[in-house]
């Protein structure tokens, strides 16, 4: 009969509908509709899509830009000033920035001081700083006098420190022109411990060094590379004080050394100058 019921019909009836469904379905708004994406199709704007963009301004689209003033966008700026801007300066007064000084940044407003200038406060030309020794003028050691000046002889000078290894001990002054004698004493009390005195009134002219401990001279030196004094010139001694002897300087040429014959040095605490003379400064120094 015609209305027979065929089980192979149903069978195949069944299997055709999905089938069917499947591919006259799609999600809404698809270019396919109706079909399924075709191989090589992605939505709009997949990454990788043929000429499909991400978002706007996604890194590495045509003409795109991150955000506004990312570092390497066309015309982009980092933040007003940023180094490298256009027309930028990183703060007031950064080294080449229009106006700024090359040597460095300076308060906004202000610039570094200019040649000839310094800094506020800060020594000028021919200045030095508050207490450093003035050019030409042998700074005082401590424990010693500031240097003399022009004084009157016979001159004494007491040293409160004693002698010390390594004081120097400069006398200038100039030889008066019909000079004798002259002589400097370090003394420990009433002890000479050392006792220099050039002589112009003996033949040759000599230098005699020698001490006096208690009421008696010892033995005299009088050996000597050369006399570097002469009758109405200036001169310049430099006592230097060692641990174990004094060292004599004349217009800086050596002249002699005397070994310490009184070795209480922090005693000997006077120094005097006498003779035919002027004395223009006595200073001290530890070197």
């Amino acid at each position: 009969m015609s209305d027979d019921f065929s089980l192979t019909d149903a069978v195949s009836g069944q299997s055709q509908a999905p089938t069917q469904q499947s591919g006259g379905q799609s999600w809404p708004g698809a270019p396919w509709e109706g079909q399924n994406p075709a191989a090589g199709q992605q939505y709009p704007g997949y990454p990788g899509a043929p000429g499909g963009q991400q978002y706007p301004g996604f890194p590495g689209a045509p003409g795109g830009q991150q955000y506004p003033g990312f570092p390497g966008a066309p015309g982009g700026q980092q933040y007003p000033g940023f180094p490298g801007a256009p027309g930028g300066q990183q703060y007031p007064g950064y080294p080449g920035a229009p106006g700024a000084p090359s040597s460095g940044p300076s308060a906004p407003g202000q610039q570094l001081p200019g040649p000839g200038q310094q800094f506020p406060g800060f020594p000028g030309p021919g200045q030095q700083f508050p207490g450093a020794p003035t050019p030409g003028v042998t700074p005082s050691a401590p424990g010693y006098p500031a240097p003399t000046g022009p004084v009157r002889v016979p001159y004494n000078i007491a040293l409160p420190a004693g002698v010390v290894p390594r004081l120097l001990v400069t006398i200038q002054g100039s030889v008066n022109p019909n000079a004798k004698r002259f002589n400097f004493d370090f003394k420990k009390g009433h002890d000479i411990a050392f006792h220099f005195n050039p002589r112009f009134d003996e033949r040759p002219w000599v230098i005699v060094r020698n001490s006096m401990i208690g009421p008696k001279w010892g033995d005299e030196e009088r050996a000597q590379a050369k006399f570097p004094f002469n009758t109405g010139q200036p001169f310049t001694i430099k006592v230097l004080c060692e641990p174990d002897q004094y060292t004599v300087k004349v217009n800086n040429e050596d002249i002699c050394k005397y070994r310490h014959r009184v070795r209480e040095l922090n005693q000997i605490k006077d120094l005097s100058v006498s003779g035919d003379i002027t004395l223009s400064d006595i200073s001290f120094a530890i070197v």
